[in-house]
């Protein structure tokens, strides 16, 4: 035994048989013809029960040439955006027979790299993946793809590219909240949002910028500010704001994560939500009805982002057509009280 866990050596030895003849027994399907007899299936049974031998699904999966494992890679388990998805993609593929090897590149370029090749090392069957874009090299992907590698990319996406991907419209969910704010009557809107080379937040601010336009209204290059999507960096995008010479009529933050850390540092120096400056976010995560001012935001579909991402991988395993290389799923508008109009 190694490690104290039986193989199918141990087994085969101490059933007095071939390990072949092991594998064929034990594998066979509940209903099935055995090709043994009945003492020599009692042998190998009650010999794998002895030594409480469980099957290798990986040796099994090489030798099938499927393990039975993807691969799941996002830039981070601490935004509270990937956590719900992992979820939502885990229990799927769970349902499908899969297991999930997670990975947390932790938004760095290198690490992705690499931890995408270790999870190939383990032979997985294939990869859903939120790149960390922080630049728009796809050379990563496009050996992917020379490589037969069934891969689907999730939430972010690089255009032009013949990567299969699932994201939401937040072109789309940007020009709706930016039309809201204008509506109740905001006209400087300040933005913050990560790095425009991640696709989500470069889309989100064409939306906002093209809104602006529209209704005649230069966008002004100091009300657009980048930091990281994390809570510390609303705060530091919040203390930037309040630096300006006056404070924007509205702040629209494109991810929550950011207006968790963005309203506190609000409250702690005595700006009012929404009385003195709105605040809106995008995303609709699980905390945004119960902060101390609801948030208005936009809801993306995390469950269906998963859900069609794990359909549109199982379709390329199965050798299947999954359609559109592109699937963009839409959003909506949830409005609250941090715009102060809940109409």
């Amino acid at each position: 035994m190694t490690n104290g866990v039986a193989t199918l050596g141990d087994v085969a030895k101490q059933a007095g048989v071939s390990k072949s003849t092991v594998s064929r027994i034990l594998s066979v399907k509940k209903g099935h013809r055995v090709p043994f007899s009945v003492s020599t299936q009692e042998k190998v049974r009650n010999a794998a029960n002895a030594l409480d031998y469980r099957p290798s699904k990986l040796a099994r999966g090489l030798t099938k040439s499927r393990t039975g494992i993807i691969g799941l890679v996002v830039p981070s388990i601490k935004n509270s955006f990937f956590p719900s998805l992992i979820d939502v993609i885990e229990s799927r593929l769970t349902v499908e027979g899969f297991n999930v090897i997670l990975a947390d590149t932790n938004a760095d370029l290198s690490v992705e790299r690499a931890k995408i090749e270790d999870l190939l090392s383990w032979r997985v069957d294939g990869l859903i993946i939120a790149p960390c874009q922080k630049n728009p090299d796809v050379k990563l992907f496009h050996d992917l793809k020379v490589r037969k590698v069934p891969f689907v990319l999730v939430d972010r996406s690089f255009p032009q590219t013949p990567f299969y991907s699932v994201v939401s419209d937040d072109y789309s969910g940007a020009v709706m909240m930016t039309e809201h704010l204008l509506s109740i009557g905001y006209r400087q809107i300040a933005v913050v949002s990560d790095s425009f080379t991640v696709s989500t937040h470069r889309l989100r601010h064409a939306g906002y910028v093209d809104t602006l336009l529209r209704h005649g209204i230069m966008p002004d290059p100091a009300l657009s500010i980048q930091v990281e999507a994390t809570s510390e960096g609303g705060r530091e995008a919040m203390r930037t704001i309040m630096e300006l010479p006056s404070l924007p009529d509205a702040v629209f933050f494109f991810g929550d994560p950011m207006v968790i850390g963005a309203m506190d540092e609000c409250f702690t120096h005595g700006i009012k939500v929404p009385e003195d400056m709105a605040i809106a976010g995008y995303a609709d995560l699980n905390y945004a009805s119960v902060l101390r001012v609801p948030l208005t935001t936009v809801r993306q579909p995390r469950e269906l982002l998963g859900k069609s991402a794990v359909e549109m991988l199982l379709a390329q395993l199965n050798g299947r057509n999954p359609g559109q290389f592109q699937l963009k799923l839409p959003v909506e508008m949830v409005i609250r009280e941090s715009c102060g109009s809940h109409k």
